[in-house]
Protein backbone atom coordinates (compact mmCIF):
# COMPACT_ATOMS: atom_id res chain seq x y z
CA UNK A 1 0.00 0.00 0.00
CA UNK A 2 1.38 3.25 -0.76
CA UNK A 3 0.92 5.14 2.38
CA UNK A 4 1.93 1.62 4.17
CA UNK A 5 5.72 1.93 3.53
CA UNK A 6 7.77 1.49 6.93
CA UNK A 7 9.60 4.37 8.73
CA UNK A 8 12.42 1.76 9.41
CA UNK A 9 13.49 0.23 6.28
CA UNK A 10 14.46 2.28 3.15
CA UNK A 11 11.63 1.36 0.14
CA UNK A 12 14.04 -0.74 -1.68
CA UNK A 13 14.75 -3.25 1.11
CA UNK A 14 11.26 -3.68 1.95
CA UNK A 15 10.34 -4.56 -2.00
CA UNK A 16 13.24 -6.38 -1.67
CA UNK A 17 12.78 -8.53 1.68
CA UNK A 18 8.98 -9.24 0.53
CA UNK A 19 10.07 -9.99 -3.12
CA UNK A 20 12.49 -12.78 -1.25
CA UNK A 21 10.16 -13.77 1.08
CA UNK A 22 7.13 -14.21 -1.56
CA UNK A 23 10.27 -16.17 -3.60
CA UNK A 24 10.79 -18.73 -0.71
CA UNK A 25 7.21 -19.73 -1.24
CA UNK A 26 7.58 -20.19 -4.61
CA UNK A 27 10.50 -22.37 -4.50
CA UNK A 28 8.22 -24.78 -3.02
CA UNK A 29 5.12 -24.78 -4.48
CA UNK A 30 3.33 -24.03 -8.31
CA UNK A 31 2.44 -20.52 -7.07
CA UNK A 32 3.18 -17.75 -9.13
CA UNK A 33 3.22 -14.09 -7.16
CA UNK A 34 4.01 -10.90 -9.16
CA UNK A 35 4.62 -7.55 -7.52
CA UNK A 36 1.92 -4.53 -8.76
CA UNK A 37 2.29 -1.40 -7.93
CA UNK A 38 -0.77 0.19 -10.25
CA UNK A 39 -3.72 -1.36 -10.31
CA UNK A 40 -6.39 -0.05 -7.91
CA UNK A 41 -6.52 -1.85 -4.42
CA UNK A 42 -9.26 -3.72 -4.80
CA UNK A 43 -8.15 -5.78 -7.61
CA UNK A 44 -4.72 -6.55 -5.99
CA UNK A 45 -4.99 -10.19 -3.96
CA UNK A 46 -2.49 -9.77 -1.22
CA UNK A 47 -1.71 -6.16 -0.49
CA UNK A 48 1.38 -4.97 2.75
CA UNK A 49 1.75 -2.23 4.50
CA UNK A 50 3.19 -0.66 8.22
CA UNK A 51 1.76 0.95 10.91
CA UNK A 52 0.74 1.63 13.97
CA UNK A 53 -1.89 1.13 16.95
CA UNK A 54 -4.89 2.19 14.46
CA UNK A 55 -3.69 2.00 11.16
CA UNK A 56 -4.51 1.20 7.48
CA UNK A 57 -8.42 1.17 8.38
CA UNK A 58 -7.61 -2.10 9.71
CA UNK A 59 -10.10 -3.21 12.70
CA UNK A 60 -7.57 -4.53 14.57
CA UNK A 61 -5.14 -2.43 17.00
CA UNK A 62 -1.56 -2.75 17.36
CA UNK A 63 0.02 -3.26 20.58
CA UNK A 64 3.32 -1.02 20.29
CA UNK A 65 6.83 -2.85 20.69
CA UNK A 66 6.87 -6.84 22.08
CA UNK A 67 4.15 -9.36 21.15
CA UNK A 68 2.07 -9.13 18.14
CA UNK A 69 4.68 -8.15 15.27
CA UNK A 70 2.13 -8.34 12.46
CA UNK A 71 -0.84 -9.97 10.85
CA UNK A 72 -2.78 -11.39 8.25
CA UNK A 73 -5.93 -12.73 6.51
CA UNK A 74 -6.63 -15.47 4.03
CA UNK A 75 -5.74 -14.42 0.59
CA UNK A 76 -6.16 -11.10 2.08
CA UNK A 77 -4.10 -8.25 3.88
CA UNK A 78 -0.92 -8.54 5.69
CA UNK A 79 -0.08 -5.44 8.44
CA UNK A 80 3.33 -5.41 9.80
CA UNK A 81 3.66 -3.13 13.01
CA UNK A 82 5.91 -0.28 12.92
CA UNK A 83 6.72 -0.15 16.36
CA UNK A 84 8.90 -3.19 15.79
CA UNK A 85 12.59 -2.99 15.28
CA UNK A 86 12.50 -4.79 12.02
CA UNK A 87 15.59 -5.50 10.07
CA UNK A 88 16.40 -6.43 6.50
CA UNK A 89 18.66 -9.51 6.05
CA UNK A 90 22.09 -9.13 7.61
CA UNK A 91 21.41 -6.25 8.72
CA UNK A 92 22.38 -6.99 12.44
CA UNK A 93 20.12 -6.84 15.59
CA UNK A 94 16.61 -7.18 15.37
CA UNK A 95 13.89 -8.54 13.89
CA UNK A 96 13.84 -10.03 11.22
CA UNK A 97 11.54 -8.56 8.37
CA UNK A 98 11.97 -11.38 6.13
CA UNK A 99 11.00 -14.27 8.33
CA UNK A 100 7.95 -12.85 9.66
CA UNK A 101 7.14 -11.77 6.39
CA UNK A 102 7.47 -15.18 5.31
CA UNK A 103 5.44 -16.62 8.00
CA UNK A 104 2.28 -14.09 7.16
CA UNK A 105 2.46 -14.94 3.71
CA UNK A 106 2.10 -18.74 5.15
CA UNK A 107 -1.01 -17.59 7.15
CA UNK A 108 -2.49 -15.67 3.54
CA UNK A 109 -1.92 -19.06 1.70
CA UNK A 110 -4.04 -20.55 3.79
CA UNK A 111 -1.36 -22.38 6.44
CA UNK A 112 -2.62 -22.25 10.02
CA UNK A 113 0.33 -22.15 13.07
CA UNK A 114 2.09 -25.62 13.02
CA UNK A 115 3.39 -26.92 16.32
CA UNK A 116 7.00 -28.09 15.05
CA UNK A 117 10.62 -27.08 16.62
CA UNK A 118 12.29 -25.75 12.59
CA UNK A 119 8.67 -24.91 10.87
CA UNK A 120 8.00 -20.78 9.84
CA UNK A 121 4.50 -21.15 10.87
CA UNK A 122 5.22 -22.02 14.32
CA UNK A 123 3.60 -19.52 16.44
CA UNK A 124 6.27 -18.33 18.59
CA UNK A 125 9.10 -15.96 16.62
CA UNK A 126 12.65 -17.44 17.59
CA UNK A 127 15.80 -15.20 16.53
CA UNK A 128 17.42 -16.79 13.35
CA UNK A 129 20.12 -16.15 11.40
CA UNK A 130 19.04 -14.51 7.72
CA UNK A 131 20.13 -17.09 5.77
CA UNK A 132 17.27 -19.63 7.43
CA UNK A 133 15.76 -22.11 4.96
CA UNK A 134 12.01 -23.43 4.66
CA UNK A 135 11.20 -26.22 6.69
CA UNK A 136 9.95 -29.74 4.96
CA UNK A 137 6.94 -29.72 7.10
CA UNK A 138 6.30 -26.36 5.85
CA UNK A 139 6.82 -27.71 2.06
CA UNK A 140 4.40 -30.80 2.83
CA UNK A 141 1.84 -28.28 4.16
CA UNK A 142 1.91 -25.85 1.30
CA UNK A 143 1.61 -28.66 -1.52
CA UNK A 144 -1.13 -30.32 0.62
CA UNK A 145 -3.28 -27.31 -0.78
CA UNK A 146 -1.66 -26.55 -3.84
CA UNK A 147 -0.33 -29.53 -5.15
CA UNK A 148 3.23 -30.47 -6.29
CA UNK A 149 5.62 -28.75 -8.91
CA UNK A 150 5.53 -30.01 -12.50
CA UNK A 151 6.99 -29.32 -15.59
CA UNK A 152 9.53 -30.80 -18.55
CA UNK A 153 13.17 -30.63 -18.62
CA UNK A 154 15.50 -30.35 -21.64
CA UNK A 155 17.96 -32.65 -19.86
CA UNK A 156 18.76 -34.11 -16.63
CA UNK A 157 22.39 -35.49 -15.53
CA UNK A 158 24.47 -36.37 -12.34
CA UNK A 159 27.61 -34.82 -11.99
CA UNK A 160 30.46 -34.36 -9.51
CA UNK A 161 31.51 -30.82 -9.22
CA UNK A 162 33.70 -28.60 -6.66
CA UNK A 163 32.05 -25.93 -5.13
CA UNK A 164 33.19 -23.29 -3.37
CA UNK A 165 31.00 -22.28 0.11
CA UNK A 166 30.77 -18.50 1.09
CA UNK A 167 34.14 -18.35 3.41
CA UNK A 168 36.24 -19.64 0.69
CA UNK A 169 36.04 -23.58 1.74
CA UNK A 170 35.76 -26.17 -1.60
CA UNK A 171 33.34 -28.90 -0.95
CA UNK A 172 33.45 -31.86 -3.38
CA UNK A 173 29.50 -32.35 -4.13
CA UNK A 174 27.53 -34.94 -6.15
CA UNK A 175 24.06 -33.86 -7.21
CA UNK A 176 21.97 -34.11 -9.99
CA UNK A 177 20.94 -31.09 -12.62
CA UNK A 178 18.13 -30.44 -14.12
CA UNK A 179 18.08 -28.24 -16.93
CA UNK A 180 14.94 -26.67 -19.05
CA UNK A 181 15.46 -23.75 -21.29
CA UNK A 182 17.97 -20.97 -19.93
CA UNK A 183 17.74 -22.02 -16.56
CA UNK A 184 18.80 -24.69 -13.84
CA UNK A 185 18.23 -26.57 -10.75
CA UNK A 186 20.62 -28.15 -8.20
CA UNK A 187 18.79 -31.54 -6.82
CA UNK A 188 20.76 -31.97 -3.61
CA UNK A 189 20.27 -35.95 -3.04
CA UNK A 190 21.46 -35.85 0.28
CA UNK A 191 19.01 -34.03 1.07
CA UNK A 192 16.40 -35.05 -1.30
CA UNK A 193 15.37 -31.53 -2.64
CA UNK A 194 16.13 -28.64 -4.86
CA UNK A 195 19.31 -26.08 -3.62
CA UNK A 196 17.44 -23.45 -1.69
CA UNK A 197 17.33 -20.48 -4.17
CA UNK A 198 17.00 -22.33 -7.55
CA UNK A 199 16.39 -22.16 -10.32
CA UNK A 200 19.69 -19.78 -11.53
CA UNK A 201 20.49 -18.95 -14.83
CA UNK A 202 22.38 -21.70 -16.81
CA UNK A 203 25.49 -19.12 -17.66
CA UNK A 204 25.66 -18.83 -13.89
CA UNK A 205 26.89 -22.03 -12.96
CA UNK A 206 27.42 -23.12 -16.92
CA UNK A 207 29.91 -21.10 -17.93
CA UNK A 208 30.16 -20.79 -21.64
CA UNK A 209 27.12 -22.82 -22.41
CA UNK A 210 24.57 -21.29 -24.86
CA UNK A 211 22.21 -18.87 -22.88
CA UNK A 212 18.62 -20.71 -24.20
CA UNK A 213 20.13 -24.00 -22.54
CA UNK A 214 20.96 -27.73 -24.21
CA UNK A 215 19.43 -30.27 -25.80
CA UNK A 216 21.77 -32.81 -24.15
CA UNK A 217 24.07 -33.87 -21.73
CA UNK A 218 26.49 -36.96 -22.39
CA UNK A 219 29.28 -37.55 -19.46
CA UNK A 220 31.57 -40.49 -21.56
CA UNK A 221 33.23 -42.50 -18.62
CA UNK A 222 35.87 -45.48 -18.73
CA UNK A 223 39.07 -46.38 -18.27
CA UNK A 224 40.46 -44.53 -21.05
CA UNK A 225 38.33 -41.61 -20.96
CA UNK A 226 36.23 -38.87 -19.07
CA UNK A 227 35.11 -36.56 -21.07
CA UNK A 228 31.70 -34.23 -20.95
CA UNK A 229 29.75 -33.20 -24.08
CA UNK A 230 26.43 -31.10 -24.23
CA UNK A 231 24.67 -30.95 -27.20
CA UNK A 232 22.33 -28.11 -29.10
CA UNK A 233 21.11 -28.16 -32.28
CA UNK A 234 23.55 -29.47 -35.15
CA UNK A 235 26.50 -28.65 -32.43
CA UNK A 236 28.46 -29.82 -29.16
CA UNK A 237 30.49 -28.68 -26.45
CA UNK A 238 33.00 -30.34 -24.43
CA UNK A 239 33.33 -29.41 -20.94
CA UNK A 240 36.23 -28.23 -19.05
CA UNK A 241 35.25 -29.58 -15.29
CA UNK A 242 38.70 -28.19 -14.01
CA UNK A 243 38.04 -24.61 -14.77
CA UNK A 244 34.44 -25.08 -14.59
CA UNK A 245 33.80 -23.74 -18.07
CA UNK A 246 33.46 -24.79 -21.77
CA UNK A 247 36.54 -25.79 -23.94
CA UNK A 248 37.15 -23.23 -26.90
CA UNK A 249 39.73 -25.70 -27.78
CA UNK A 250 41.42 -28.90 -26.13
CA UNK A 251 44.63 -29.95 -25.78
CA UNK A 252 44.55 -32.07 -29.51
CA UNK A 253 44.17 -28.61 -30.91
CA UNK A 254 40.13 -28.95 -31.37
CA UNK A 255 37.78 -25.76 -31.71
CA UNK A 256 34.58 -25.77 -29.80
CA UNK A 257 31.80 -25.79 -30.58
CA UNK A 258 31.88 -28.65 -33.12
CA UNK A 259 29.20 -30.39 -35.73
CA UNK A 260 27.44 -32.94 -34.25
CA UNK A 261 27.36 -34.71 -37.69
CA UNK A 262 31.04 -34.64 -38.37
CA UNK A 263 32.76 -36.38 -34.79
CA UNK A 264 29.61 -38.60 -34.44
CA UNK A 265 29.20 -39.94 -37.68
CA UNK A 266 25.83 -41.10 -38.32
CA UNK A 267 23.78 -39.24 -35.25
CA UNK A 268 21.32 -36.41 -37.06
CA UNK A 269 21.10 -33.69 -35.38
CA UNK A 270 19.27 -31.93 -33.45
CA UNK A 271 18.59 -34.79 -31.15
CA UNK A 272 16.35 -34.96 -28.12
CA UNK A 273 18.37 -36.22 -25.64
CA UNK A 274 21.55 -38.62 -25.27
CA UNK A 275 22.73 -40.23 -22.56
CA UNK A 276 26.27 -42.79 -22.23
CA UNK A 277 25.79 -46.26 -20.77
CA UNK A 278 28.87 -47.63 -18.99
CA UNK A 279 27.40 -51.29 -19.32
CA UNK A 280 28.13 -51.49 -23.29
CA UNK A 281 30.35 -47.98 -23.98
CA UNK A 282 27.80 -46.62 -26.36
CA UNK A 283 26.01 -43.42 -26.11
CA UNK A 284 22.47 -43.73 -26.86
CA UNK A 285 20.71 -40.55 -28.70
CA UNK A 286 17.25 -40.17 -28.82
CA UNK A 287 15.72 -38.58 -32.47
CA UNK A 288 11.60 -38.60 -32.66
CA UNK A 289 10.68 -42.53 -32.36
CA UNK A 290 14.46 -44.06 -33.05
CA UNK A 291 17.43 -44.77 -31.00
CA UNK A 292 20.87 -44.30 -32.34
CA UNK A 293 23.36 -46.03 -30.53
CA UNK A 294 26.86 -44.72 -30.68
CA UNK A 295 30.42 -46.90 -30.22
CA UNK A 296 32.87 -44.47 -28.42
CA UNK A 297 35.54 -47.01 -29.00
CA UNK A 298 34.71 -47.77 -32.67
CA UNK A 299 33.54 -44.01 -33.38
CA UNK A 300 30.75 -44.66 -35.58
CA UNK A 301 27.31 -46.75 -34.80
CA UNK A 302 26.61 -50.17 -33.38
CA UNK A 303 26.02 -52.84 -35.49
CA UNK A 304 22.08 -52.61 -36.81
CA UNK A 305 21.45 -49.04 -35.45
CA UNK A 306 19.22 -47.24 -35.69
CA UNK A 307 16.56 -48.89 -34.25
CA UNK A 308 12.90 -48.15 -32.82
CA UNK A 309 12.52 -46.85 -29.45
CA UNK A 310 10.08 -49.73 -28.16
CA UNK A 311 12.37 -52.32 -29.65
CA UNK A 312 15.71 -51.22 -27.87
CA UNK A 313 13.50 -49.73 -24.90
CA UNK A 314 10.79 -52.40 -24.65
CA UNK A 315 7.81 -51.68 -21.83
CA UNK A 316 6.93 -54.10 -19.46
CA UNK A 317 3.16 -53.13 -19.09
CA UNK A 318 2.06 -52.90 -22.67
CA UNK A 319 0.73 -49.81 -23.85
CA UNK A 320 2.85 -47.42 -20.88
CA UNK A 321 5.47 -46.55 -23.24
CA UNK A 322 6.55 -42.67 -24.20
CA UNK A 323 6.56 -43.57 -27.44
CA UNK A 324 9.73 -41.31 -28.74
CA UNK A 325 10.41 -37.64 -27.96
CA UNK A 326 11.86 -38.05 -25.52
CA UNK A 327 12.62 -34.76 -23.20
CA UNK A 328 15.59 -36.18 -21.27
CA UNK A 329 17.62 -39.42 -20.44
CA UNK A 330 20.22 -40.44 -17.95
CA UNK A 331 21.87 -42.53 -15.96
CA UNK A 332 21.53 -41.88 -12.13
CA UNK A 333 24.10 -42.48 -9.47
CA UNK A 334 21.68 -42.59 -7.00
CA UNK A 335 19.53 -45.25 -7.95
CA UNK A 336 21.46 -46.80 -9.81
CA UNK A 337 19.43 -46.88 -12.61
CA UNK A 338 18.41 -45.04 -16.42
CA UNK A 339 15.60 -43.17 -16.49
CA UNK A 340 13.99 -41.55 -19.40
CA UNK A 341 11.93 -38.34 -19.05
CA UNK A 342 8.58 -37.04 -21.16
CA UNK A 343 6.53 -34.32 -19.95
CA UNK A 344 5.71 -34.63 -16.27
CA UNK A 345 6.48 -38.42 -16.36
CA UNK A 346 9.41 -40.51 -15.85
CA UNK A 347 9.85 -44.50 -16.97
CA UNK A 348 12.69 -45.93 -15.04
CA UNK A 349 14.73 -48.84 -17.33
CA UNK A 350 15.17 -52.06 -15.89
CA UNK A 351 18.83 -52.63 -14.61
CA UNK A 352 21.05 -55.45 -13.97
CA UNK A 353 20.13 -56.02 -10.41
CA UNK A 354 16.28 -55.95 -11.55
CA UNK A 355 17.22 -59.04 -13.73
CA UNK A 356 19.54 -60.91 -11.43
CA UNK A 357 16.72 -61.40 -9.61
CA UNK A 358 14.11 -61.31 -12.09
CA UNK A 359 15.60 -63.12 -15.29
CA UNK A 360 12.63 -63.06 -17.48
CA UNK A 361 12.71 -59.55 -17.60
CA UNK A 362 13.66 -57.70 -20.72
CA UNK A 363 17.12 -55.95 -21.46
CA UNK A 364 16.65 -52.46 -21.14
CA UNK A 365 12.96 -52.77 -20.37
CA UNK A 366 10.83 -49.52 -19.21
CA UNK A 367 8.84 -49.78 -15.73
CA UNK A 368 5.62 -48.19 -15.45
CA UNK A 369 5.63 -44.65 -15.71
CA UNK A 370 5.53 -42.25 -12.43
CA UNK A 371 5.49 -38.88 -12.27
CA UNK A 372 8.36 -36.89 -12.05
CA UNK A 373 7.48 -34.78 -8.69
CA UNK A 374 6.79 -38.33 -6.81
CA UNK A 375 10.67 -38.99 -6.88
CA UNK A 376 12.46 -35.62 -7.04
CA UNK A 377 10.72 -32.83 -5.54
CA UNK A 378 10.20 -29.31 -5.42
CA UNK A 379 11.55 -28.31 -8.94
CA UNK A 380 9.76 -25.07 -9.07
CA UNK A 381 10.05 -22.27 -11.71
CA UNK A 382 9.98 -19.18 -9.65
CA UNK A 383 8.83 -15.62 -11.15
CA UNK A 384 11.49 -13.68 -13.50
CA UNK A 385 11.11 -10.52 -11.60
CA UNK A 386 11.96 -12.97 -8.24
CA UNK A 387 14.74 -14.19 -10.39
CA UNK A 388 17.15 -11.12 -10.01
CA UNK A 389 17.32 -11.55 -6.24
CA UNK A 390 20.30 -13.72 -5.22
CA UNK A 391 20.84 -15.48 -1.86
Amino acid sequence: MGEGYSSQLTVEEQRYVFRLAFRMWSEVSPLEFVEDTWSPLEEIDIKLGFGTGRHLGCNQKFDGTGQEFAHAWFLGDIHFDDDEHFTAPNAGNGISLLKVAVHEIGHVLGLPHIYRPGSIMQPSYLPQESGFEMDWTDRKAIQHLYGGCKGRFNTVFDWIRKEKTPHGKVLIRFNTYFMRDGWYWLYENRNNRTRYGDPVPLQAGWHGLPNDGVDAHVHVWSRRKDTVYFFKGTQFWRYDNENDRVFREDSDGRQYPRSISEFFPGVPSPVDTAFYDRRDSLIYFFKNTLVYAFSVDANSLARGFPKNIRDVFPPLESGDHPDGNIDAAYFSYTHNAVFLLKDTRFWQVVGSRDRWRRPYLPRNGLLPHKEVDERWFDICDVHPTALKLTR
